[in-house]
């Protein structure tokens, strides 16, 4: 299998936010705040919230298709360079069977996550997309105090 690695990341690139996993955003809604604040200003990308991002948990366990679509709908769009997960979770593989394979392996894109997001980097590599793990916006960006992930700057151009 050919592996594509994705296009690097340019300031003022848009980044997909959304929460295949879990509903943290929503109990911590200060700390979700303080990720995308060093996103824009920090690493100056436009977070570009999608459905999921701020859902409560109830709503995201009950609706791993909605999960689904964001990711679906985050690869599709051309403006989107990068998707990136709020934090983790414990179910994330309910999202799996409802993900399009046909749109994500025609659109790679930088994806970024950590701990449940496992499933969905377990999934890119199965279609030749390499991803990267880390860099969630609860906790790599929203917890560093001014300080970023190394990581990210590989990502970036």
């Amino acid at each position: 299998m050919e592996f594509q690695l994705p296009s690097r990341l340019k300031p003022g690139d848009k980044v997909a936010i959304i929460s295949p996993s879990s509903g943290m955003p929503f109990l911590f809604p200060w700390v979700y705040q303080q990720g995308l604040d060093q996103l824009k200003e920090v690493i100056q990308l436009q977070p570009v919230e999608f459905p999921s991002a701020r859902q409560n948990p109830e709503y995201l366990s009950q609706n791993p298709q909605a999960r689904a679509e964001d990711v679906n709908t985050a690869f599709a769009d051309p403006s989107i360079k990068a998707i990136m997960a709020t934090i983790g979770g414990i179910d994330q593989i309910r999202i799996l069977p409802y993900l399009d394979k046909e749109i994500i392996k025609a659109n790679p894109k930088i994806f970024m996550g950590y701990s449940d997001c496992t499933n969905l980097h377990l999934y890119l590599w199965n279609l030749g997309i390499i991803s990267f793990y880390g860099g969630a916006v609860m906790t790599q960006f929203a917890m560093g105090g001014g300080r970023v992930s190394l990581l990210f700057y590989c990502c970036l151009s």
